[in-house]
């Protein structure tokens, strides 16, 4: 009875130490971070030129291909607009007033994630809130707030508690996406999540054993995709596109309502993409986006891309996207901060990710998960949010060392 009452007494103080050294701070983070955060914009610094240009080049990029694959471009318009307004507004805005109010922006959106699972949904679904996303907004506040925390406590990053500590925060939103049964959202924040994990140089043995339980678990899904079905928020349609893929990449034959039904945008999307050819078929002319594909300005948009511009435009779209992604890397290189730096490496990964990712369910590499193409795919949320994401890198390139090709803002 003696050695239970010691282990409980024991856990009470390991758990009271803990609250009081990470969580009580926190919490008053979120409460008084507003008190720290003057001056709040900068008269001088100058932002990064290649990045700016790259970024108002995939703007302009992706509302011409808008417009070819829906020919409503009005709202998409006014979207850009008001992202590179925003984004030149979060430019000038001092890098310490994004970490003083990562705390209280963060909180913001968890409240918003969870309020959204009491809404209406559609299809399943429960991702919008009144007249946007709250996982657009909470992807910006999640970087924001691990760069913070990993610059925080920085001195603990050997120990493995705070490896633990930082993958549940991660999960923890990954959670909450798959409640909204928004699965590709779920796994862009645990993406995220785990790669500033590893430019915060976190123990590297428990990246390793973590990794491989992830793969091994993946393999497993991959083999009886069933299993998810025990996994709350999980829906039959997910587990569907999983077998449709398996079938796909097999060379299988699929049934003529699986392919006129869950197989469907994909094996258009295949089709299209393989129909521009090299040089593709020119600009409108594309035949899946008519009537084949219903997702043609959204997930799907850069099969009508391919068809219309063939592999040549495709190709060179990616390519500017990779420069893209590079030259956030060099910013946060570059940051004298960092926190800084952890931010623009954090945005540069996310931007990486869903491009990937959308490409990848585009031709079919990996599943259906229904995930936009920054810039491109329909969304006034996605548009607003991606071009603000893009403000707090060229803020941060205002800060680097050394920096060259810069223009005045």
């Amino acid at each position: 009875m003696g050695t239970a009452q010691a282990v409980i007494n024991a856990a009470g103080k390991r758990t009271s130490a803990v609250f009081h050294k990470y969580i009580i701070p926190e919490i008053k983070q979120t409460v008084t971070g507003f008190k720290n955060i003057k001056p709040v914009f900068r008269k001088d610094g100058s932002m990064d030129k290649p990045y700016l240009l790259l970024v108002l080049a995939l703007t302009a990029f992706g509302l011409v291909t808008h417009y070819s694959a829906s020919y409503e471009n009005l709202s998409q318009l006014l979207a850009a607009l008001l992202g590179i307004f925003v984004m030149f507004v979060v430019a000038k805005t001092n890098v310490h007033v994004y970490r003083e109010l990562s705390a209280a922006f963060v909180a913001l959106c968890l409240i918003t994630l969870i309020a959204v699972l009491f809404r209406g949904g559609y299809n399943g679904t429960h991702r919008r809130l009144f007249f946007f996303q709250p996982s657009e907004i909470a992807k910006i506040a999640f970087i924001m707030w691990m760069a913070y925390l990993i610059d925080k406590y920085k001195k603990d990053h050997s120990d493995p508690k705070q490896f633990f500590a930082f993958l549940a925060i991660t999960c923890t939103f990954g959670i909450l996406l798959i409640a909204e049964s928004h699965l590709s959202g779920a796994i862009l924040f645990l993406g995220i999540g785990y790669a500033m994990m590893w430019y915060g140089d976190m123990s590297k043995k428990w990246f390793v054993v973590v990794t491989a339980i992830v793969v091994f678990v993946l393999l497993i899904v991959v083999w009886k995709p069933t299993i998810l079905l025990h996994i709350p928020g999980i829906k039959g349609y997910q587990i569907d596109r999983i077998l449709i893929w398996k079938k796909v990449l097999s060379g299988e034959s699929l049934t003529l309502k699986e392919q006129q039904g869950d197989a469907r945008q994909v094996l258009q999307s295949l089709y299209g993409i393989g129909s521009g050819g090299i040089k593709g078929v020119g600009f409108g002319q594309s035949g899946q986006k008519v009537s084949n594909l219903s997702e043609k300005a959204n997930d799907f948009i850069f099969a009508v891309l391919a068809e219309e511009g063939g592999f040549v435009v495709s190709i060179f779209l990616l390519a500017l996207f990779g420069v893209l992604v590079v030259r956030g890397f060099v910013i946060a290189h570059r940051s004298k901060t960092y926190y800084g730096s952890l931010v623009a490496l954090g945005i540069s990964t996310q931007m990486a990710l869903q491009v990937i990712l959308n490409v990848a369910v585009a031709t079919s590499a990996i599943p259906n998960t229904g995930i936009s193409l920054p810039f491109f795919s329909d969304g006034g949320t996605s548009m607003a949010f991606s071009l603000a994401s893009m403000g707090l890198v060229l803020g941060i390139s205002k800060d680097s060392r050394g920096a060259d090709n810069n223009v005045e803002s």
